[in-house]
């Protein structure tokens, strides 16, 4: 009788970390991210045993020179992995690897309907298959997977927009290189009207504190997500997660200008996960810190009075 292989849920680290035998270093359950999972591992040398899971997996290589031997149904190859190689298994493919050094990596999971679902308007969502790379160089992948490791590390559940535009960016990445079917040819009609536009606005700064759903936000206009996104940086000029926190900066300037509120409060108040997030994009986006506009704002308007 043959032997019954596991199928893993990507989405849920207790499991993975049960199969593997370690835990991960990081990992996104906690930021209620939408369709899209993160796991970041450092792992000794180790044979997993063949498996398929529930999930889309992109592995990304974030060290050189580990030799890894792997087996893709049933074809099996053996690769010295190098910083920022990329493999890709679709969900329900088995798999099995062996290393025999320790290895650095990251694990993007992707929900299948997140990638057959994600432009309709230019892929048949019913003829969507993914074909493996058991290994690719997409320097794209790798740095969308770094930033989103970075973008977890540093704000938490607050970075759930960045990685709902993450997961429409990787599913759409993936349909058009690694598919077996060629999208329909992409059709814009030089953005969104200006009514749909100024729904969008209204519900960002409506939402600004708070957690804000690009899917809430293209349903509401009756638009995929991806639709969406291309359509608001035409009529923009940035994604809706550059707007975003562009707002978000905006309105903290006009709290910080009134003088009554802490660092952390105006923080909380205009949507940021913390007080260093804040300090981050608003000095990457005015060029000073919080404070320091604070200050000058300050010293500007006490010289006005006089």
């Amino acid at each position: 009788m043959p032997t019954q292989r596991p199928v893993l849920d990507l989405f849920n680290s207790q499991e993975v970390e049960k199969f593997l035998g370690h835990s991960s270093s990081l990992a996104s359950d906690s930021a209620n991210w939408q369709g899209i999972h993160l796991e970041y591992h450092c792992l000794p040398p180790q044979e997993v045993p063949e498996c398929s899971c529930k999930q889309h997996l992109i592995t990304i290589a974030t060290q050189s020179g580990c030799q890894v031997e792997q087996r893709f149904e049933g074809k099996r190859c053996k690769i010295v992995s190098r910083c920022g190689c990329i493999t890709i298994a679709p969900m329900e493919i088995h798999r099995w690897y062996r290393w025999q050094e320790e290895v650095e990596l990251i694990q993007l999971s992707l929900e299948p309907v997140k990638v057959s679902h994600a432009a309709p308007e230019i892929f048949d969502p019913d003829r969507v298959e993914l074909v493996p790379q058991p290994y690719v160089n997409d320097p794209l992948l790798y740095q969308l997977g770094l930033t989103l490791k970075a973008e977890l590390e540093q704000s938490g559940a607050k970075s759930k927009l960045y990685a709902d535009s993450a997961a429409t960016f990787v599913a759409v990445h993936l349909l058009k290189n690694y598919a077996t079917s060629k999208p329909r040819q992409e059709i814009y009609r030089g953005g969104l009207s200006q009514h749909q536009l100024q729904l969008a606005i209204d519900y960002i700064q409506a939402y600004l504190a708070e957690d804000i759903c690009l899917d809430e936000i293209a349903s509401y206009l009756n638009l995929s997500r991806y639709y969406f996104c291309r359509l608001f940086k035409q009529s923009t000029g940035s994604s809706p997660y550059q707007y975003v926190i562009k707002c978000r900066v905006e309105r903290a300037k006009k709290l910080l200008k009134q003088g009554n509120l802490t660092l952390a409060e105006i923080a909380l108040n205009c949507g940021f996960a913390h007080q260093s997030h804040f300090h981050h994009h608003f000095k990457r986006l005015t060029g000073m810190t919080p404070i320091q506009y604070r200050d000058c704002k300050f010293i500007y308007s006490r010289s006005h009075f006089y």
